[in-house]
C-alpha cells in the first residue's frame, strides 16, 4: 500500500509539474497571440487563424484548470482514506475516480503538449524571417545611402567643372570683345550645324 500510495504521489508530483510547465507555455503562446493581432500582416496570419489560436489557448487553459481541480481533489481524498471512517472510504473511492481521470487527463496533455511544440515551432520561424527581413531591408538602406553618397560626390564634381568652365568662357568673352563675340558665336554655331549633319549622316 505505501509503495502504490508513494507511486501516486509521485505521479500526482509530475502532473502538477506539468501544469506548470503548460501554464507557462500557454502564456507565451498567450503574449505571441497578442502581438500577432496587433500586426496580423507581419507575422502572415489571417483573422480566422488568429481567432483559432485564441479559442485554442482558451481550451487548453480550461482543461489545465480541470486537471488541476482534479488533483487537488485526489490529494485531499488520500489524506481522508487515511483513517478508515466511512467517510474515508467514499474519499477513498472519489480519490480512484480522480485517479482514473488524471491518466487520461496525463495522455491528453501529453498530445496538448505536441500540438504547442507545433505551434511554438511555427512562431519561432515567423520571427526567424522577420529578423532576416530586417537584416535585408537594413543592408539594402545602407547600400543606397552608399549610392546616394556617390551620387553627391558626382554631382558636386560636375557642378564645380561646369562653373569654372563658365568662368573661362566669360573671361575669354571679355578679352575678345564684341567683335571677337560674335566670331565666337557664329563659330559655335557652324560648329553645331557640322554636329548636326554628322549625327544625320
Amino acid at each position: 500500500m505505501l509503495r502504490g500510495g508513494a507511486q501516486k504521489q509521485a505521479l500526482q508530483r509530475e502532473l502538477e509539474d506539468d501544469c506548470q510547465s503548460l501554464e507557462y507555455m500557454i502564456t507565451e503562446i498567450d503574449k505571441s497571440i497578442d502581438a500577432a493581432e496587433r500586426n496580423p500582416q507581419r507575422f502572415n496570419l489571417s483573422q480566422q487563424e488568429l481567432s483559432d489560436r485564441r479559442k485554442w489557448v482558451m481550451s487548453t487553459r480550461r482543461q489545465i484548470d480541470s486537471l488541476r481541480s482534479g488533483l487537488s481533489a485526489g490529494s485531499a481524498a488520500a489524506a481522508a482514506a487515511a483513517d478508515g471512517s466511512a467517510a474515508g472510504r467514499l474519499a477513498a473511492a472519489v480519490h480512484d475516480e480522480n485517479e482514473r481521470f488524471i491518466r487520461s487527463e496525463g495522455d491528453r496533455q501529453q498530445l496538448l503538449m505536441q500540438r504547442q511544440d507545433e505551434d511554438l515551432d511555427q512562431l519561432s520561424h515567423h520571427v526567424v524571417r522577420i529578423g532576416e527581413l530586417g537584416k535585408e531591408m537594413g543592408q539594402e538602406l545602407h547600400l543606397q545611402g552608399q549610392l546616394l553618397d556617390e551620387l553627391d560626390t558626382e554631382i558636386e564634381g560636375t557642378s564645380t567643372r561646369i562653373q569654372a568652365a563658365q568662368k573661362k568662357i566669360e573671361y575669354v568673352l571679355q578679352k575678345a570683345g564684341s567683335k571677337g563675340q560674335l566670331g565666337i558665336i557664329g563659330f559655335l554655331v557652324l560648329l553645331l550645324i557640322v554636329l548636326i549633319f554628322l549625327l544625320i549622316a
